[in-house]
């Protein structure tokens, strides 16, 4: 199988924030063994690669077999349902585009200034804000601002701003509105100054409590209900993120999936080591993946009935209510 080499590099950028960029060639601390130094070198337009500390090479397939954790066929499957999976009306939006930020533009603040902030009240003029009209109003999410972008390296996707009231933003996640690409984006460590493992979503911090997801969406639809929220960018809580989260009753509040159950069990085992023992675990019913499902769904009042379920704790759910929006 050929993969494209703008899929190649979506990827690369996506899953690796933490990256050196020369050229063609995308270096990275090795996925195989302990490295501080990236010996862990990629050709963006073939995908060939070799790790010179491991000493492992390969195909682009067989570095995404490595990095999911799963088999080469499976990987063929996973890259393959990003090539051709996708309306053909929306083909050349992804394609061909450029991924790295422009030496002008390489700051967080000078890549922000070319998103478009979106407005779901105003009728739509271009095929991007269509896409975002129907992912914000189909979610329920009209009241979360977000920004659009619709061309460079973030052509064609809706930006989630990480931001405090009115500050400017210190991250932001860039979400796919077609089906071709990586579904996250996420701006490099040398444009934010810090990795995104250690970035939580903004809570917040007067609350003693906070709840956990994977996701900014869910986080959203969580605050949207009143309930504090953060997100850990996917199902990994990391030492950096469990320690600025020291203090607070933490409510996990991962997918109602695999991962997100693995995720919780590796997070408890995290928290037990740093000796903190004061976490609970919120599920969601049957038949919801996430939260932002739940959200679309249910009434304000379900919502929180759910969130709370099974918290056990009358003293935490009072504490919870107290302070709803």
């Amino acid at each position: 199988m050929v993969v494209p080499s703008n899929i190649i590099k979506e990827y690369l950028y996506a899953k690796f924030p933490d990256n050196h960029v020369f050229g063609e060639e995308f270096t990275i601390d090795s996925i195989f063994t302990h490295d501080e130094k990236k010996h862990l070198s990629i050709n963006m337009s073939t995908g060939l690669w070799q790790d010179f500390k491991a000493h492992e090479q390969g195909n682009f397939l067989q570095l995404v077999a490595h990095a999911e954790d799963i088999t080469y066929t499976e990987a063929s499957k996973f890259i393959m349902k990003r090539v051709y999976d996708n309306p053909e009306s929306l083909f050349e939006l992804s394609s061909d585009r450029p991924v790295q930020e422009s030496s002008s533009n390489n700051s967080l603040s000078g890549i922000f200034k070319s998103f478009t902030p979106f407005n779901p009240a105003k009728t739509p003029t271009c095929l991007t804000e269509r896409l975002a009209y129907n992912f914000v109003v189909n979610r329920k999410l009209t009241k979360f601002k977000f920004h659009v972008c619709k061309e460079g390296r973030y052509h064609n996707r809706i930006i989630i701003p990480y931001q405090y009231d009115n500050q400017n933003p210190f991250f932001f996640q860039a979400r796919n509105l077609s089906l071709l690409g990586i579904k996250y984006l996420n701006p490099s460590r040398e444009v934010t100054g810090i990795k995104s493992s250690d970035i939580l979503f903004p809570f917040k911090t007067n609350y003693d409590y906070v709840f956990i997801t994977e996701g900014p969406l869910d986080a959203i639809s969580l605050h949207l209900n009143g309930i504090n929220a953060t997100c850990t960018q996917g199902s990994t809580l990391s030492n950096s993120q469990a320690e600025q989260l020291r203090g607070k009753q933490l409510v996990f509040a991962y997918d109602n999936d695999e991962a997100g159950r693995v995720g919780v069990e590796k997070a408890r085992d995290l928290m037990l080591r740093k000796n903190v023992n004061d976490f609970k675990v919120a599920k969601l019913p049957k038949g919801f993946k996430d939260w932002n499902e739940l959200h679309v769904t249910a009434t304000k009042g379900e919502f929180i009935e759910t969130a709370l379920a099974g918290l056990k704790t009358v003293d935490f759910q009072f504490r919870v209510t107290e302070g709803l929006d």
